[in-house]
């Protein structure tokens, strides 16, 4: 039976590999805490999601709702701004989808959430090998510090979980994209994300933490505690989507539009 006493809606954006999803939610299996639901926000429209989707929904006790739109290109804020809208708690937190969770990640961010601040975190990032190790055998037991050292990944000293860590909030930090979590009437206040970035790689995650910032919300590390795991894919070159998605978000910051006009809420 599924449960509907939800108090925490993941929101989790993706576009395809649905082998990296069932870890995911794989992963959100096993969480210490419970009372969540799951909203996967498709920037695209595939006939393979949804069957996968109908397929773990029988597998899983947490809620699976679903939100797509048309791939028409990178347009991933459009999609997590509709997934904002279908989400039913007041506390979210967000996720890309290539991504497998610790045990304890969820509970960090209940136990941490607040009023006024945003809760973060960082990532291992897992190399070729031992993500296709994962792939092959669905075992989790990979992901252990003497696994993650022996095969030379990236990042390791974000994989050790430290419960007793005193977190600083701190205004002067870098917020990423696939581990981040507020209270959603605070999305509200600025509009949520900004639908006029259409390219990856820069945009959703800093815009968002501009804005904030500029109506008072503080960052709240949870290093060490809400632990997460980069599944290894490729990537292309996208130094020019960089380039031309920091200069508009100079140019909005130049403007001061804070609640921003292409997002949540729009005048049509």
């Amino acid at each position: 039976m599924v449960s509907t006493s939800a108090q925490i809606s993941v929101i989790i954006a993706v576009y395809n590999r649905l082998d990296f999803l069932e870890l995911l939610l794989k992963s959100l299996d096993i969480q210490t805490f419970k009372n969540f639901e799951v909203i996967i926000a498709e920037d695209n429209n595939s006939e393979d999601m949804k069957k996968f989707i109908e397929e773990e929904r029988k597998k899983h006790l947490f809620l699976i709702k679903h939100v797509s739109q048309q791939d028409k290109g990178f347009r991933k804020n459009k999609i997590l701004n509709k997934a904002i809208k279908s989400s039913n708690t007041d506390f979210i937190v967000f996720l890309d989808g290539d991504v497998i969770l610790h045990h304890r990640f969820l509970e960090e961010y209940y136990k941490n959430r607040s009023e006024g601040v945003c809760l973060f975190s960082k990532r291992v990032l897992l190399n070729s090998r031992l993500t296709n190790r994962i792939l092959r055998t669905k075992n989790f037991k990979a992901l252990s510090f003497l696994r993650i050292l022996v095969n030379g990944c990236k990042h390791l000293e974000e994989g050790i979980y430290f419960p007793f860590k005193f977190n600083f909030i701190n205004r002067r930090t870098f917020v990423i994209g696939s581990n981040f979590g507020l209270f959603k009437d605070e999305i509200y206040k600025i509009n949520g994300f900004d639908e006029d970035y259409e390219r990856p790689t820069f945009g959703e995650d800093t815009d968002l933490q501009w804005r904030l910032s500029e109506i008072g919300i503080k960052f709240k590390s949870l290093r060490n505690l809400a632990i997460q795991y980069h599944l290894f894919h490729g990537r292309e070159n996208r130094t020019e989507d960089h380039n031309k998605n920091e200069k508009l978000y100079n140019q909005k910051k130049k403007e001061g539009n804070i609640f921003c006009i292409n997002g949540l809420i729009k005048n049509e």
